[in-house]
C-alpha cells in the first residue's frame, strides 16, 4: 500500500461558482465558511454515539472500561481556526482530488464530464476518466461495504496505490 508523507488540509465545502468554469480541477476554488460548523456537528454526532454505546453497555450489564481519552476535546488545529478560503489546484501543486461525499449524494454542481445522464459518477472502482479526479465512499464502489466505515478503507488503499503509481508515471 502507498504511504504519503504529504500534508493534508481540511477545507470548508466548495462555494458555488459564478463563472463559466463551474468546478474545474485547474480553476481556483472558493470555499464556504462552514468547516468549523461541520466539524462541530461531527463531534456532536460522535459524542451522541458514545453516549448511546455507554447506555447500551449499562442496560445490558456489560463490563466495559472507561475511556476518558475518547471524550477529550482537542483544540482546533490552525486549518480550522484559519481555514482555506481560495485554492488553485494547479498553482498549489495538487495532483489529485478525492471527493469524500459522506451520506448524501448530490453531484449536480460538478460541471466536469464525469456524470452519466442520471447525474451519477462514471468511474471504475472510483477512478474517473479525468486525470486526478476520484470518488470514494460511494455505494458499491467495489463491493457492498464500500460506503461503510468498515469497507471504505480497502477502496481508499486501492485508490492511494493507483494515485501513487499514476504520480510516479507522470512525474
Amino acid at each position: 500500500m502507498a504511504h504519503f508523507v504529504r500534508p493534508v488540509a481540511l477545507a470548508d465545502s466548495l462555494a458555488p461558482y459564478q463563472d463559466e468554469y463551474d468546478i474545474h480541477l485547474y480553476a481556483p476554488s472558493r470555499f464556504a465558511p462552514d468547516l468549523a460548523d461541520n466539524l462541530a456537528n461531527g463531534d456532536a454526532a460522535y459524542a451522541d454515539f458514545l453516549a448511546r454505546a455507554d447506555a447500551h453497555a449499562r442496560q445490558f450489564g456489560l463490563d466495559m472500561p472507561d475511556d476518558p481519552a475518547a471524550r477529550e476535546v482537542q483544540p482546533d488545529p490552525p486549518g480550522v481556526v484559519e481555514p482555506l478560503r481560495r485554492l488553485g489546484a494547479g498553482t498549489a501543486g495538487i495532483g489529485a482530488v478525492i471527493w469524500a461525499t459522506g451520506y448524501g449524494f448530490d453531484f449536480s454542481w460538478i460541471n466536469i464530464p464525469v456524470l452519466n445522464t442520471g447525474g451519477e459518477p462514471v468511474h471504475r472502482r472510483g477512478i474517473t476518466e479525468v486525470p486526478g479526479l476520484y470518488f470514494l465512499g460511494l455505494p458499491w464502489l467495489s463491493n457492498v461495504n464500500s460506503s461503510f466505515l468498515s469497507g471504505v478503507g480497502d477502496d481508499a488503499a486501492r485508490l492511494a496505490d493507483h494515485i501513487a503509481v499514476s504520480h510516479r508515471t507522470h512525474a
